[in-house]
């Protein structure tokens, strides 16, 4: 359990990365294209890694593993990252990310009554004080200066965001089950990538082909670092979830927004506004994390 717990922070740390480089990408990449190309990084590196470690888990996969994988892909891709990619890019990393602290409460609720999951005391206490927190970093602050197309851009922002969120908990709970009974998780990590690639260039690949022309080089590189982040959060999170329930695993890895504030704080001083709410509910959130994670190890 111990283990699954580091690999589940390693997970948020490296959606933390992957998340501020996504919002410097976005000021000149649009959201699609930074999706595409994260996605692409992503399977490079995690499919190669796979191929590399695990080619005999490859050959043996079966037509149900395979599926699942598909439709993993499918949720984690096209879906969950296209929603908050676009989020960040509309509201910003620091308001974006922690609306995915819905995520581990939605994740609690599907794997105890999907998958029989009995999490403990503490894991039980400490889910809904995390989304307490995060849902505070969220509330709403009084702008004047904003105009009513400001506005309704935020809470499109906010709507893509929560999407998200439950999108990649549908996914939190499927891959619980693959990775611990079906598939390799290193495997299944790259598989999955493969597929939302493969869809998500079939969707995109004129309008990306448009931008890779147009766009400075150095913000697609961005891109591209940012999805190395995230491919390797997406390999520990799967490694995680490998070995301990989704009810411990997701919550541990919401402290994602955590990271991202403070490296916002730190990297995007004039893209990010940090105010005490913000710094309040993800103190809340602090607390929330370190009683699953006591939970998880006690």
């Amino acid at each position: 359990m111990a283990l699954a717990v580091v690999f589940a922070l390693l997970a948020s740390c490296g959606f933390a990365c992957g998340n501020i480089l996504v919002r410097v990408g976005t000021q000149r990449v649009p959201a699609p294209t930074a999706a595409l190309l994260t996605v692409l990084s992503s399977m490079m590196l995690v499919a190669g890694l796979a191929l590399a470690l695990n080619l005999d888990e490859f050959k043996a996969l079966s037509p149900i593993a395979l599926g699942w994988i598909v439709v993993l892909g499918i949720m984690g891709y096209p879906m969950a990252r296209l929603f908050l990619i676009t989020a960040i890019s509309m509201v910003g990393a620091a308001r974006a990310v922690p609306m995915q602290g819905i995520q581990p409460l939605i994740a609690f609720a599907l794997g105890v009554v999907l998958l029989g999951e009995q999490p403990s005391l503490l894991v039980s206490i400490g889910t809904p004080v995390i989304v307490a927190g995060l849902l505070l970093v969220v509330m709403p602050r009084p702008d004047l200066s904003s105009g009513g197309r400001v506005q309704n851009v935020r809470r499109l922002g906010y709507i893509l965001a929560l999407c998200g969120a439950a999108t990649f908990a549908g996914r939190d709970v499927i891959s619980r089950h693959v990775v611990s009974d079906i598939a390799n998780p290193l495997v299944t990590a790259g598989l999955a990538l493969a597929v939302g690639a493969t869809v998500l260039t079939l969707i995109l690949h004129r309008q990306v082909a448009v931008s890779i022309k147009t766009l400075p080089r150095n913000y697609l590189l961005i891109c591209g670092l940012a999805g190395l982040f995230q491919g390797l959060a997406v390999a520990s999170l799967f490694q995680a979830l490998s070995r301990a329930p989704v009810t411990v695993v997701s919550p541990i890895y919401a402290c994602t927004p955590l990271i991202t504030l403070v490296l916002a704080r730190v990297f995007l001083r004039r893209l990010e506004t940090i105010d005490f709410l913000l710094v309040a509910g993800t103190l809340l959130s602090v607390i929330g994390v370190i009683l699953v994670i006591w939970g998880a190890t006690g």
